[in-house]
């Protein structure tokens, strides 16, 4: 189950299990400079139910800001059509950063950076750490 509180700006903190027993889902965090990590379940089909969760979740974490969010997917099932336009109208993301390990989850990764993420910079990496390094470049911009 997850705790939520509140951290400067309005931004609130989710603390999830670090893993996901399968199934589908998305788990979010807060990472240090308002950054937040969404975890997609091993095993997710991503379809416009899992990018309804993932808007519901980072909308209640926003709180009407935006953020830059890291979008781990290692390991998920699929990307369908209708999860690649709804991905696309996720309203509160100001960057994405997203995070695989596999061929294949770079190929899904791409998948969902060819849906145009509006304005939004996106790129694809296989090291959080590149990736943080990357939004916080972003930012300074």
């Amino acid at each position: 189950m997850s705790e939520a509180t509140t951290v400067c700006g309005g931004l609130s903190r989710t603390h999830a299990a670090p893993h996901h027993q399968g199934g589908q889902g998305v788990a979010c965090t807060v990472l240090p400079n308002l950054i937040v990590r969404a975890v997609l379940a091993q095993g997710t089909d991503l379809n416009e139910g899992t990018v309804a969760q993932l808007r519901e979740q980072l909308g209640a974490l926003a709180g009407g800001r935006k953020v830059a969010v890291v979008l781990q997917l290692t390991g998920i099932a699929s990307v369908s059509r209708t999860a690649r336009i709804a991905f696309a109208s996720i309203a509160p993301v100001s960057s994405w950063a997203i995070i695989g390990e596999t061929p294949v989850d770079r190929l899904l990764g791409q998948i969902l950076l060819i849906a145009d993420p509006g304005s939004a910079p996106a790129r694809y990496f296989t090291s959080e750490h590149e990736a943080l390094k990357w939004l916080a470049s972003l930012d300074r911009a």
